[in-house]
């Protein structure tokens, strides 16, 4: 530690370093040292009537001014001291005193510009060396905020070699590989561990740079596979060929849409299986209607085979027990109509702009949410435009209509087409009877039985022209608002 003395002799000097600095920067101060040095030079010539020349001193105030003067300035401080020099110079021939003269400028003007030059030179050192500390400042700044950002994302962020070995790796890739603290993720090849990266490090360097996203699989220390998407870009070449990567693990992501595709799947086969089960159960009161009718008409009490008849049939009625309104109905999630047909004219807008049809939609924005499952909702809402898009191929002008209103506290989906009627309507909801010859009979008839399972219902409405279906729905809220319904069609 040094002494308090030490401390004030340093302070001491720094502050005389800085008085000479601040001194030495001053153009009027250097401009007032030079003209006093000349004044003292010229009265010491002048008072003691020397036998010898100072005029190699007159070199110093030259030097001295030209630390804050120009070039054309220095030459003209030269001449001027050249001419002080001059004055106080005898026994010399008019010819010696001009050579004189002009030899003492020349010097003059050299030393001046010399230290101009020197000056000059030490300023633009200085500005770049300022310069580059500043910007190794920003640089250090900016290496920090990257490495700061690197270790907090989430994301596992990875530089590669041109070999396919890891070069760095920030705190979550060591995470998302399953390597412990004490282990490291580098100079480690990155076939172990993501095999497409170190495929992309092999493709022709004559592709250029190359930016993109992929999904693809990846493995963990122990061995163990996960699904993950990529942003990597490659650039390089040779032994300087580098690859910069974003891995993402999407197991958590993958994992929800399968179950939600599962619990769909399910869904959907429960009211498949509860709608054909109803069918069933209808047919085999018709056959046990039948089976009463033979029994008392024709004697057949006792008759085995016939005892036999009734107890398959009881068996399947029994089997076909099946009934939607005897599970337990789940609770759906509010549903928007407005963005719900944004999506679909996502969807069949570019079909029917084919086949040159226009589209109309009267969804308010504002019109409140229903009880429904919707991706169940717009599949039923595809089956119905995909059935009127095939009815109106072979007509003129086809036209898609969709509006919702409320009707009784209710929300009402109308889909009407200018398509066709039905010839026999009776048969659109019964399964494997179809108006069409390429249907399978199906598709409305799950189409209804989705729609009961929301708590809805799907009807045909009779028109004078074209085809019309309503979907009516629960509102989400106990609240409905009032909107300006449509005119009702003209039945037939």
């Amino acid at each position: 530690m040094p002494t308090a003395a030490a401390r004030r002799r340093r302070r001491r000097r720094i502050r005389i370093s800085n008085r000479i600095r601040g001194f030495a920067s001053s153009r009027r101060h250097m401009l007032t040292l030079a003209a006093t040095v000349v004044a003292l030079l010229a009265a010491l010539e002048w008072v003691y009537d020397f036998d010898f020349s100072l005029g190699i001193l007159y070199i110093f105030p030259v030097i001295v001014a030209a630390t804050v003067l120009n070039r054309w300035q220095i030459v003209a401080a030269a001449i001027f001291c050249a001419w002080t020099r001059g004055l106080f110079t005898a026994d010399e021939t008019h010819l010696e005193h001009i050579l004189r003269f002009c030899m003492a400028t020349i010097a003059y003007t050299g030393c001046g510009l010399l230290i101009y030059q020197i000056n000059d030179s030490r300023r633009v050192v200085l500005l770049h060396y300022a310069r580059i500390r500043f910007e190794q400042k920003l640089r250090r700044r900016a290496e920090e905020q990257l490495r700061l950002m690197a270790e907090s994302s989430p994301a596992a962020i990875l530089t590669l070699s041109a070999d396919g070995r890891i070069l760095a790796a920030n705190h979550a890739a060591h995470e998302m590989f399953g390597l412990s603290e004490h282990e490291s993720l580098t100079q480690r090849p990155i076939r172990d561990f993501v095999s497409f990266f170190d495929e992309a490090l092999r493709l022709p360097s004559d592709l250029g740079r190359i930016r993109t996203n992929t999904s693809t699989w990846a493995a963990r220390a122990d061995g163990t596979h996960f699904p993950a998407s990529a942003w990597f870009s490659i650039y390089g070449d040779a032994d300087s060929r580098r690859l910069a990567a974003i891995l993402v693990d999407n197991s958590n992501d993958v994992r929800e849409r399968e179950q939600a595709h599962f619990e769909q799947l399910t869904q959907h086969n429960r009211v498949l299986a509860g709608a054909v089960s109803h069918e069933i159960r209808n047919l085999c009161s018709a056959i046990a209607v039948v089976s009463s009718n033979l029994e008392r008409h024709r004697n057949l009490t006792g008759d085995a085979d016939f005892d036999a008849l009734k107890n398959l049939v009881s068996g399947l009625s029994n089997m076909a027990s099946f009934d939607l309104r005897n599970q337990a109905r789940t609770q759906h999630p509010p549903v928007s109509l407005a963005a719900l047909a944004d999506e679909l004219r996502v969807i069949i807008g570019q079909d029917w702009e084919e086949i040159g049809g226009t589209l109309e939609w009267h969804v308010p924005v504002n019109f409140p949410s229903v009880q429904a499952e919707r991706d169940g909702l717009l599949q039923v809402l595809l089956n119905l435009t995909q059935n009127a898009l095939r009815a109106s191929e072979q007509i003129e002008a086809p036209q898609l209509a969709i509006r919702a209103f409320d009707r009784k506290g209710r929300a009402v989906l109308r889909i009407s087409n200018n398509g066709p009627a039905i010839a026999d309507p009776s048969a659109l909801f019964q399964p494997f009877r179809t108006a069409s010859t390429n249907g399978t009979g199906l598709g409305l008839y799950v189409a209804r039985a989705m729609v009961k399972n929301f708590g809805g219902e799907l009807q045909h409405v009779p028109t004078v022209t074209g085809v019309t279906f309503e979907i009516t729905l629960r509102f989400a809220g106990s609240r409905s608002i009032e909107l300006d319904q449509p005119q009702e069609v003209e039945a037939q």
